[in-house]
C-alpha cells in the first residue's frame, strides 16, 4: 500500500505543478496579446479612429472597448495612455444623451409642462454625472502616466501621440469640471483641475496643436480671471484660436469660443462663431476629422439649445448657422415631411 499511496501523492504534486505552469503560461499570453493590443491601438487603431468622421462610431467604440483594453491591466499590460482617449470618446455617448434631456427640458418649459421639465432636468444630471465620472477617470490616468505640469515644469512628452492624449486629456479635465457642475457636484471633481489644466496647456504648441491649446488657456481666463497673467486678453486669444482652427482645419478652437461665449451669455459673438464655424467647412485636416467633428457637435448642441428656447424646436437640418430670426431670405427652405 504504501508505494501507491505515495505514487498517488507524486502524482497529485505533478499535477498541480503542471496546472500552476498552464496558469503561468496563460498569464504570459495575456500579456503578450495586451501588449500586443496596445501597441497596436497606438500604431493604427487611433489613426482611424481620428481620421473617421463619425462621432456615433466612436462614442460606441469608446464604451465597447474600453473594458476589453482596461482588462489586460490584470495581466500587466500598460494601457493607460489608450485609456485616455478611450474614456474622452466613451463621455462623448453621455454627453450626448445628457443634451436630449437638456432639450427635452426646453421644450417642456416652453410647453409649460413642469413634471416633464423636471424629469428631464434629473436625467440630465444623471447623464452629466456619468459624463464627469468618465471624464475624471481619463484626466487622473493622464496624471497617472505624466504627472502634472507644476512651477513651469512640464511632462516628457516624446512623441506626437503623447502630445494628443495629453492635449485631449486636459480637454477631458475641463469638462469634467463642468459635467460635475451640471450634476450638482455629485462625482466630486476637485475644483482646482482648472488651474491644473491652464498650466498644463502650456506646455503644447499652440501653432502646431491648431490654436486648442491657447484657447483651452483662454477659455479658463474667461471663467476664472484670477487665473490669467497679466494684461491677457481671453476673446482675442479664442478669436486666434478658431482661426488658427480654420486654417488647419481642426476647428476645436471656435468650439472652445462658442462654449466660452455661451457660459458668459455673448449672444452677438455666440451667433458670429456659430457663423464662422458654419462658412468654414471646407478643406478640413483629413487626420483629424473626428476631432472636428466633435469640435461641430459641441457647435450644433449650442445652436440647437437657443432654437429651442426661441422656437420649440432643434437647429433645422442644413441649418447650422442660421437663426430663427434672420431675413427669411437666408432661412432654409421648409420641407413640409418636417412638420409630420
Amino acid at each position: 500500500m504504501l508505494p501507491s499511496i505515495s505514487f498517488a501523492r507524486s502524482a497529485r504534486f505533478a499535477l498541480l505543478g503542471l496546472a500552476t505552469l498552464v496558469l503561468q503560461g496563460c498569464g504570459m499570453i495575456y500579456k503578450t496579446t495586451g501588449d500586443v493590443l496596445v501597441s497596436f491601438g497606438r500604431s493604427e487603431m487611433v489613426p482611424y479612429m481620428m481620421s473617421d468622421d463619425d462621432t456615433r462610431i466612436a462614442c460606441a467604440a469608446g464604451e465597447a472597448q474600453t473594458p476589453l483594453l482596461l482588462s489586460f491591466e490584470r495581466v500587466g499590460a500598460h494601457p493607460d495612455k489608450l485609456a485616455v482617449l478611450m474614456y474622452v470618446t466613451a463621455s462623448s455617448c453621455t454627453d450626448a444623451l445628457a443634451m436630449e434631456a437638456e432639450l427635452r427640458y426646453l421644450r417642456a418649459i416652453n410647453q409649460g409642462n413642469v413634471a416633464e421639465a423636471q424629469d428631464a432636468r434629473i436625467q440630465q444630471k444623471r447623464y452629466a454625472a456619468m459624463s464627469a465620472k468618465r471624464q475624471y477617470t481619463a484626466y487622473s490616468r493622464l496624471v497617472s502616466v505624466y504627472g502634472e505640469a507644476n512651477n513651469g515644469e512640464c511632462p516628457k512628452l516624446k512623441k506626437d501621440f503623447d502630445e494628443l492624449v495629453w492635449m485631449i486629456g486636459l480637454v477631458g479635465g475641463v469638462q469634467a469640471l463642468m459635467n460635475d457642475g451640471i450634476a450638482d457636484g455629485t462625482v466630486g471633481v476637485p475644483r482646482d483641475i482648472a488651474a491644473k489644466v491652464e498650466r498644463g496647456a502650456a506646455c503644447l504648441d499652440n501653432a502646431k496643436w491648431w490654436g486648442v491649446p491657447r484657447g483651452v488657456r483662454a477659455s479658463i481666463w474667461n471663467l476664472l480671471p484670477m487665473l490669467a497673467p497679466k494684461n491677457a486678453e481671453p476673446w482675442k486669444e479664442l478669436e486666434q484660436a478658431a482661426k488658427l482652427g480654420f486654417q488647419d482645419g481642426v476647428r476645436l478652437g471656435s468650439a472652445m469660443y462658442a462654449l466660452a461665449a455661451y457660459s458668459k451669455g455673448d449672444d452677438q459673438r455666440l451667433r458670429k462663431v456659430i457663423r464662422d464655424f458654419a462658412a468654414n467647412g471646407d478643406d478640413l485636416n483629413p487626420d483629424y476629422r473626428i476631432l472636428d467633428k466633435m469640435a461641430e457637435s459641441i457647435i450644433a448642441s449650442i445652436s440647437d439649445r437657443m432654437w429651442t428656447e426661441a422656437t420649440g424646436k432643434r437647429t433645422p437640418l442644413g441649418g447650422l448657422g442660421t437663426f430663427w430670426d434672420d431675413a427669411s431670405k437666408n432661412q432654409p427652405s421648409v420641407n413640409i415631411d418636417d412638420l409630420l
